[in-house]
Protein backbone atom coordinates (compact mmCIF):
# COMPACT_ATOMS: atom_id res chain seq x y z
CA UNK A 1 0.00 0.00 0.00
CA UNK A 2 1.66 3.13 -0.83
CA UNK A 3 1.69 6.26 1.32
CA UNK A 4 -0.36 8.61 -0.15
CA UNK A 5 -3.22 5.86 -0.28
CA UNK A 6 -2.78 4.74 3.55
CA UNK A 7 -2.87 8.58 5.02
CA UNK A 8 -6.86 8.42 4.70
CA UNK A 9 -6.88 5.25 6.44
CA UNK A 10 -4.62 6.43 9.13
CA UNK A 11 -6.62 9.62 9.78
CA UNK A 12 -9.78 7.46 9.75
CA UNK A 13 -8.30 5.09 12.62
CA UNK A 14 -6.84 8.69 14.34
CA UNK A 15 -10.05 10.34 14.40
CA UNK A 16 -12.03 6.85 15.73
CA UNK A 17 -9.56 6.39 18.59
CA UNK A 18 -10.00 10.30 19.42
CA UNK A 19 -13.48 9.60 19.51
CA UNK A 20 -13.45 6.67 21.84
CA UNK A 21 -10.88 8.39 23.87
CA UNK A 22 -12.85 11.16 24.59
CA UNK A 23 -16.42 9.16 25.18
CA UNK A 24 -14.49 6.93 27.52
CA UNK A 25 -12.77 10.05 29.50
CA UNK A 26 -16.50 12.15 29.64
CA UNK A 27 -17.55 8.75 30.75
CA UNK A 28 -15.37 8.50 33.40
CA UNK A 29 -15.87 12.37 34.36
CA UNK A 30 -19.93 11.94 35.00
CA UNK A 31 -19.26 8.69 36.91
CA UNK A 32 -16.42 10.53 38.90
CA UNK A 33 -18.65 13.51 39.60
CA UNK A 34 -21.57 11.24 41.12
CA UNK A 35 -18.99 9.30 42.81
CA UNK A 36 -17.19 12.05 44.29
CA UNK A 37 -20.36 13.70 45.86
CA UNK A 38 -19.43 17.26 48.10
CA UNK A 39 -22.56 15.92 50.15
CA UNK A 40 -24.93 12.72 50.62
CA UNK A 41 -28.23 14.68 51.21
CA UNK A 42 -29.90 10.93 52.13
CA UNK A 43 -30.99 10.57 55.16
CA UNK A 44 -30.56 14.33 56.40
CA UNK A 45 -32.48 16.98 57.56
CA UNK A 46 -32.28 20.48 56.39
CA UNK A 47 -33.01 24.25 57.34
CA UNK A 48 -33.42 26.54 54.38
CA UNK A 49 -33.89 30.61 55.10
CA UNK A 50 -35.04 32.25 51.94
CA UNK A 51 -36.29 35.73 50.85
CA UNK A 52 -38.49 36.42 47.39
CA UNK A 53 -39.54 39.50 45.28
CA UNK A 54 -42.10 39.32 42.65
CA UNK A 55 -40.58 38.58 39.49
CA UNK A 56 -43.82 39.89 37.30
CA UNK A 57 -46.15 42.71 38.87
CA UNK A 58 -48.70 44.21 37.94
CA UNK A 59 -51.55 45.19 40.29
CA UNK A 60 -49.29 43.90 43.52
CA UNK A 61 -45.77 43.09 44.60
CA UNK A 62 -45.03 41.08 47.23
CA UNK A 63 -41.35 40.77 49.48
CA UNK A 64 -41.34 36.71 51.14
CA UNK A 65 -39.97 35.67 54.20
CA UNK A 66 -39.81 31.70 54.23
CA UNK A 67 -38.14 29.20 56.40
CA UNK A 68 -38.17 25.48 55.14
CA UNK A 69 -37.55 22.24 57.07
CA UNK A 70 -36.80 19.10 54.74
CA UNK A 71 -36.02 15.73 54.95
CA UNK A 72 -33.86 14.16 52.51
CA UNK A 73 -35.71 10.37 51.57
CA UNK A 74 -33.06 9.66 48.84
CA UNK A 75 -30.04 11.83 47.35
CA UNK A 76 -32.77 13.05 44.91
CA UNK A 77 -36.27 13.04 46.93
CA UNK A 78 -37.23 15.50 50.05
CA UNK A 79 -40.10 16.15 51.90
CA UNK A 80 -40.11 19.57 52.35
CA UNK A 81 -42.85 21.97 55.01
CA UNK A 82 -42.01 25.60 54.21
CA UNK A 83 -43.96 29.14 55.92
CA UNK A 84 -43.66 32.35 56.10
CA UNK A 85 -45.03 35.83 56.10
CA UNK A 86 -45.51 38.32 52.72
CA UNK A 87 -45.06 41.96 52.92
CA UNK A 88 -47.02 43.64 50.08
CA UNK A 89 -48.54 46.69 48.49
CA UNK A 90 -50.17 47.82 45.92
CA UNK A 91 -48.34 48.87 42.89
CA UNK A 92 -47.91 52.17 41.54
CA UNK A 93 -50.41 51.80 38.45
CA UNK A 94 -52.87 50.41 40.96
CA UNK A 95 -52.53 53.64 43.10
CA UNK A 96 -52.96 55.23 39.75
CA UNK A 97 -55.91 53.40 39.16
CA UNK A 98 -57.85 53.85 42.08
CA UNK A 99 -57.39 57.55 43.10
CA UNK A 100 -58.63 58.35 38.99
CA UNK A 101 -61.53 55.58 39.39
CA UNK A 102 -63.50 58.28 42.02
CA UNK A 103 -63.86 61.01 39.78
CA UNK A 104 -65.69 58.88 37.05
CA UNK A 105 -69.23 59.36 36.00
CA UNK A 106 -68.96 56.82 33.96
CA UNK A 107 -68.64 54.06 36.24
CA UNK A 108 -71.41 54.34 38.62
CA UNK A 109 -71.76 50.45 37.97
CA UNK A 110 -68.76 48.77 37.38
CA UNK A 111 -67.05 45.50 38.07
CA UNK A 112 -64.04 44.99 40.39
CA UNK A 113 -60.39 44.16 38.76
CA UNK A 114 -58.87 40.61 39.00
CA UNK A 115 -55.83 39.57 41.01
CA UNK A 116 -55.76 41.91 43.84
CA UNK A 117 -55.63 39.63 46.72
CA UNK A 118 -52.39 40.37 48.56
CA UNK A 119 -50.74 36.95 50.38
CA UNK A 120 -49.95 37.49 53.90
CA UNK A 121 -48.65 34.20 56.35
CA UNK A 122 -48.96 30.72 54.37
CA UNK A 123 -47.70 27.60 54.77
CA UNK A 124 -47.19 24.33 52.08
CA UNK A 125 -46.07 20.98 52.30
CA UNK A 126 -44.64 19.79 48.99
CA UNK A 127 -42.09 17.34 47.46
CA UNK A 128 -38.57 18.03 46.02
CA UNK A 129 -37.14 16.26 43.02
CA UNK A 130 -32.98 16.79 41.94
CA UNK A 131 -32.62 14.39 39.38
CA UNK A 132 -29.47 16.61 37.61
CA UNK A 133 -26.18 16.52 39.75
CA UNK A 134 -22.87 18.17 38.21
CA UNK A 135 -19.89 20.65 39.46
CA UNK A 136 -18.78 23.50 38.02
CA UNK A 137 -15.31 25.48 38.69
CA UNK A 138 -16.20 28.93 39.73
CA UNK A 139 -12.43 29.25 41.25
CA UNK A 140 -9.01 27.11 40.50
CA UNK A 141 -9.80 25.60 44.04
CA UNK A 142 -13.03 26.15 44.90
CA UNK A 143 -15.40 23.66 42.50
CA UNK A 144 -19.36 24.40 43.26
CA UNK A 145 -21.20 21.16 43.34
CA UNK A 146 -25.01 21.47 42.31
CA UNK A 147 -28.83 20.19 42.13
CA UNK A 148 -31.46 21.29 39.62
CA UNK A 149 -34.73 20.39 41.02
CA UNK A 150 -38.18 20.54 40.87
CA UNK A 151 -40.35 21.15 43.51
CA UNK A 152 -44.61 21.06 44.06
CA UNK A 153 -46.93 21.31 46.99
CA UNK A 154 -50.03 22.74 48.72
CA UNK A 155 -51.04 24.63 51.62
CA UNK A 156 -52.87 27.46 53.34
CA UNK A 157 -52.25 31.33 53.20
CA UNK A 158 -54.19 34.25 54.71
CA UNK A 159 -55.21 36.39 51.94
CA UNK A 160 -56.05 40.44 52.11
CA UNK A 161 -57.60 42.75 49.36
CA UNK A 162 -58.24 45.80 49.61
CA UNK A 163 -60.30 47.30 46.17
CA UNK A 164 -59.27 50.17 43.84
CA UNK A 165 -63.13 51.13 43.23
CA UNK A 166 -64.80 50.72 46.24
CA UNK A 167 -64.37 54.05 48.75
CA UNK A 168 -66.37 53.41 51.78
CA UNK A 169 -65.36 57.31 52.57
CA UNK A 170 -64.93 59.98 50.11
CA UNK A 171 -62.35 62.42 51.18
CA UNK A 172 -62.42 64.57 47.71
CA UNK A 173 -63.07 62.74 44.82
CA UNK A 174 -61.79 65.19 41.88
CA UNK A 175 -58.26 64.38 43.82
CA UNK A 176 -59.33 60.74 44.07
CA UNK A 177 -58.49 61.47 48.15
CA UNK A 178 -59.69 58.09 49.64
CA UNK A 179 -57.65 58.74 53.00
CA UNK A 180 -57.16 61.09 55.80
CA UNK A 181 -53.96 62.39 54.28
CA UNK A 182 -53.01 65.94 55.63
CA UNK A 183 -51.36 66.87 51.95
CA UNK A 184 -53.86 66.72 49.36
CA UNK A 185 -50.96 66.18 47.03
CA UNK A 186 -48.92 63.51 48.90
CA UNK A 187 -50.51 60.11 49.99
CA UNK A 188 -47.41 59.07 52.35
CA UNK A 189 -49.24 61.73 54.69
CA UNK A 190 -52.30 59.52 55.17
CA UNK A 191 -52.29 57.43 58.43
CA UNK A 192 -55.49 55.40 57.44
CA UNK A 193 -57.39 54.56 54.20
CA UNK A 194 -61.20 54.09 53.39
CA UNK A 195 -60.91 51.38 50.52
CA UNK A 196 -63.50 49.01 51.42
CA UNK A 197 -61.23 45.97 52.40
CA UNK A 198 -61.62 41.87 52.65
CA UNK A 199 -60.07 39.17 54.37
CA UNK A 200 -60.06 35.38 53.79
CA UNK A 201 -57.56 31.93 53.83
CA UNK A 202 -57.79 29.90 51.13
CA UNK A 203 -55.78 26.62 49.57
CA UNK A 204 -52.50 27.54 47.61
CA UNK A 205 -50.71 25.54 45.62
CA UNK A 206 -46.79 25.95 44.77
CA UNK A 207 -44.14 25.22 42.28
CA UNK A 208 -41.06 26.29 41.45
CA UNK A 209 -37.75 24.94 39.49
CA UNK A 210 -34.56 26.14 40.92
CA UNK A 211 -30.37 25.67 41.29
CA UNK A 212 -28.70 24.29 44.74
CA UNK A 213 -24.81 25.16 45.17
CA UNK A 214 -22.77 23.48 47.74
CA UNK A 215 -19.45 25.00 48.27
CA UNK A 216 -18.74 23.54 50.97
CA UNK A 217 -20.32 20.46 53.01
CA UNK A 218 -23.52 20.82 54.46
CA UNK A 219 -23.74 24.88 53.39
CA UNK A 220 -25.19 26.03 50.19
CA UNK A 221 -26.87 28.97 48.50
CA UNK A 222 -30.28 28.41 46.35
CA UNK A 223 -31.41 30.38 43.87
CA UNK A 224 -35.52 29.63 42.50
CA UNK A 225 -38.14 30.52 40.54
CA UNK A 226 -41.63 29.88 42.53
CA UNK A 227 -45.00 30.45 41.82
CA UNK A 228 -47.75 30.84 44.39
CA UNK A 229 -51.19 29.91 43.28
CA UNK A 230 -54.94 30.55 44.53
CA UNK A 231 -58.32 31.41 43.30
CA UNK A 232 -59.26 34.23 42.91
CA UNK A 233 -62.85 36.02 44.00
CA UNK A 234 -64.08 39.30 43.21
CA UNK A 235 -67.69 40.60 42.43
CA UNK A 236 -69.02 42.28 39.44
CA UNK A 237 -72.50 44.78 38.62
CA UNK A 238 -71.61 46.81 41.95
CA UNK A 239 -73.33 50.42 42.51
CA UNK A 240 -71.26 53.31 43.88
CA UNK A 241 -74.52 54.87 45.65
CA UNK A 242 -74.71 51.61 47.11
CA UNK A 243 -70.65 50.93 48.56
CA UNK A 244 -70.45 54.67 48.98
CA UNK A 245 -73.77 54.26 51.40
CA UNK A 246 -72.11 51.44 53.18
CA UNK A 247 -74.06 48.59 52.07
CA UNK A 248 -72.76 45.30 49.89
CA UNK A 249 -73.19 45.33 46.58
CA UNK A 250 -72.58 43.59 43.30
CA UNK A 251 -72.70 39.43 42.77
CA UNK A 252 -69.78 37.11 42.98
CA UNK A 253 -67.93 36.30 39.24
CA UNK A 254 -69.03 33.15 37.91
CA UNK A 255 -65.30 32.21 36.74
CA UNK A 256 -62.88 34.15 38.70
CA UNK A 257 -59.73 32.32 37.29
CA UNK A 258 -56.77 31.85 39.31
CA UNK A 259 -54.25 34.44 40.45
CA UNK A 260 -50.17 33.50 40.27
CA UNK A 261 -47.63 35.08 42.48
CA UNK A 262 -44.64 34.66 40.79
CA UNK A 263 -41.47 35.25 42.42
CA UNK A 264 -37.52 35.05 42.47
CA UNK A 265 -36.31 33.00 45.50
CA UNK A 266 -32.57 33.34 46.88
CA UNK A 267 -31.84 31.11 50.26
CA UNK A 268 -29.32 29.44 52.08
CA UNK A 269 -29.07 25.84 52.97
CA UNK A 270 -27.72 24.30 56.08
CA UNK A 271 -27.67 19.95 56.12
CA UNK A 272 -27.84 18.43 59.36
Amino acid sequence: MSTVRSLPVLAALTLALTAMSAAGQEELLEEAVVRNRLYRPAGNFELSPSVGVSFLTYLTAHYTFNVGLAYNLFDTLALEARGGYAFSRHTGLARSISESFLNREDKKVTDELEDLWRMNLHGVVGVRWAPVYGKLSLLADVPAHFQAYLWAGGGLASLKRESLIQCGQVVDRGLGICDDRTDPLDRSTAKERFWVTETRAAPVVSAAVGLRFFAFERHGVKLEIRDWIFRDDYRVELSRDEWEAGRETGVPATSPGLTHLVQFDIGYTFLF
